[in-house]
C-alpha cells in the first residue's frame, strides 16, 4: 500500500520516529568522535624526525621537589647519565624538611649540567613559585617539567623530544605519563582515568581543540610562559599548575603529539582513595578555564557519550523487533573502540586495563557527571579540599 505524502509526514513526527531519530543522531556524533578523535590517534600518529640532528636545540629539563629524598637518589643517576642530547637539569627545593636539598647539592658537585635553587620559607602556592624560579633559571629556550615520581627513563626519551625542537612552528610537544600498577581497587582506577584524560587530550588536539589536563612530560618554549605573563591571577589556583598556562597558548599547528613508548614516562605515584578524587577535580578545574567555545565541546561530547547508552537501551526495548539492526550498529561501534584502544594501549606499553579501560568508559560516564556536579556545588560553598 502506497503512502500519500500527508501519511509519510504523519508518521515521521510520531513519538517513536523521534526517539529512533534521536539514537541515531547519537550513534552518529559517538561514530565521528571514535573516528576522527582516537581513530586519528591511531591512523595518522603526529610523529616528526628531523633528519639533521646538528639542528636540535638544547632542552632544559626542570625538577619542583618537596621531601622527594628518596626519590632525587633514584631519579637523578638516571637523569644526569643522558649523553645523547644537549640538556640542562633545574631543581628548585621547595623548603623541604628532609634532607632533599643535601641531595641536590651533592649531586650539584659532580654534574656540570646540574643547577639547583630554593625557596627559603614556606609559602602558599609554592609549587608555582618554584617554577617560576626555574623558568626564570632555564637557560634554554625549550622547557620540560619533569615529575620527580619519574621511574626507569628510555634511553631515547629525551632524545625523543630534542628531535622535534628544530622546527620553527612548534611551541609545544606532548609526551605521555604511564602510571606503574600496583594492587589495589583505587590503582586501576587511577590508571585508567589517567590514561583516558591524556588520550581525550590528544584527540581534541588533534581535531583542532587544543588542550592539555597534564604538565608533566610536556615541553614548551618558555617565552611562551613569559611573553602571558607568567601565572598573574591563576598563581592561587590549587589545582592545577602549567596546564593553565600552556592552554593558554597551545595550537593544533603549533603542537607534536609524542605518544610513543619511547617518549613515555612511567610514574611512581600515591593512588588511594583521595587521589583518586583528587584527578578528577583537577581536570574538572582545568576545564573551567578554557575558553568557553572549547567548554562547549566538551560538554557536547559528555553528553552525547552519558545519552547513549539510555537510548540505545529504551529503543531495544521500544522496538525489539529492529533488535539485530540496533545490535549490528551497536556492535560495530563497540568492536572499533575495543581496536583502537588496544592499539593505543599497545603503543604507549600500556598493560592490563584493556578491558577494564572498556567498562570504566561506559560505566564512569555517568558516576563522573554526578561527581562534576557534586564537586561544583562544594566548590560554590567553598567547602571543597584544598591541594596546593
Amino acid at each position: 500500500m502506497k503512502l500519500t505524502i500527508v501519511e509519510f509526514l504523519d508518521q515521521l513526527t510520531r513519538p517513536e520516529w523521534g526517539l529512533i531519530g534521536a539514537f541515531l543522531f547519537l550513534y552518529l556524533v559517538r561514530l565521528y568522535y571514535l573516528v576522527f578523535f582516537t581513530g586519528r590517534l591511531v591512523i595518522k600518529q603526529r610523529k616528526e624526525v628531523i633528519a639533521n640532528e646538528q639542528a636540535t636545540q638544547a632542552i632544559s629539563v626542570l625538577l619542583t621537589v618537596r621531601n622527594e629524598e628518596d626519590n632525587l637518589k633514584r631519579l637523578l643517576p638516571e637523569l644526569l647519565s643522558i649523553n645523547t642530547v644537549k640538556y640542562e637539569v633545574i631543581a628548585v627545593d621547595d623548603f623541604s624538611l628532609d634532607n632533599t636539598y643535601s641531595v641536590i647539592g651533592s649531586f650539584r658537585q659532580k654534574y656540570k649540567h646540574f643547577k639547583i635553587s630554593s625557596l627559603n620559607e614556606e609559602t602558599r602556592f609554592s609549587a608555582k613559585l618554584a617554577q617560576n624560579i626555574a623558568l626564570k633559571a632555564a637557560q634554554n629556550d625549550w622547557v620540560l617539567m619533569l615529575p620527580v615520581d619519574a621511574h626507569d627513563l628510555n634511553h631515547d626519551w629525551l632524545g625523543g623530544f630534542a628531535v622535534n625542537t628544530a622546527t620553527s612552528y612548534r611551541n609545544v610537544m606532548v609526551g605521555y605519563n604511564r602510571i606503574q600498577a600496583h594492587p589495589g581497587w583505587y590503582n586501576l582506577l587511577y590508571r585508567i582515568e589517567n590514561f583516558e584524560q591524556q588520550i581525550r587530550s590528544a584527540g581534541f588536539i588533534s581535531n583542532g581543540i587544543p588542550f592539555v589536563y597534564f604538565e608533566e612530560n610536556v615541553a614548551f618554549r618558555k617565552k611562551e610562559y613569559f611573553d602571558i605573563g607568567g601565572y598573574g591571577q591563576k598563581t592561587k589556583e590549587p589545582y592545577a599548575n602549567l596546564e593553565l598556562i600552556i592552554n593558554q597558548f597551545i595550537t593544533r599547528k603549533n603542537t607534536v603529539l609524542l605518544l610513543n613508548q619511547d617518549t613515555s614516562l612511567s610514574r611512581e605515584i600515591k593512588t588511594e582513595r583521595d587521589d583518586f578524587y583528587n584527578l578528577l577535580e583537577r581536570s574538572y578545574r582545568i576545564e573551567r578555564y578554557l575558553p568557553k567555545w572549547k567548554r562547549g565541546v566538551l560538554a557536547f561530547e559528555t553528553i552525547t557519550q552519558v545519552l547513549f547508552l539510555p537510548f540505545l537501551l529504551l529503543v531495544l526495548f521500544l522496538f525489539f523487533d529492529l533488535w539485530p539492526v540496533i545490535a549490528s550498529l551497536s556492535g560495530f561501534l563497540f568492536l572499533g573502540r575495543i581496536i583502537m584502544i588496544k592499539i593505543v594501549q599497545n603503543r604507549l606499553n600500556e598493560r592490563k586495563i584493556f578491558i577494564s579501560s572498556l567498562v570504566y568508559g561506559m560505566l564512569m560516564t555517568y558516576f563522573k557527571l554526578f561527581y562534576r556536579w557534586y564537586f561544583s556545588q562544594t566548590n560554590r560553598n567553598n567547602k571543597w579540599k584544598i591541594k596546593v
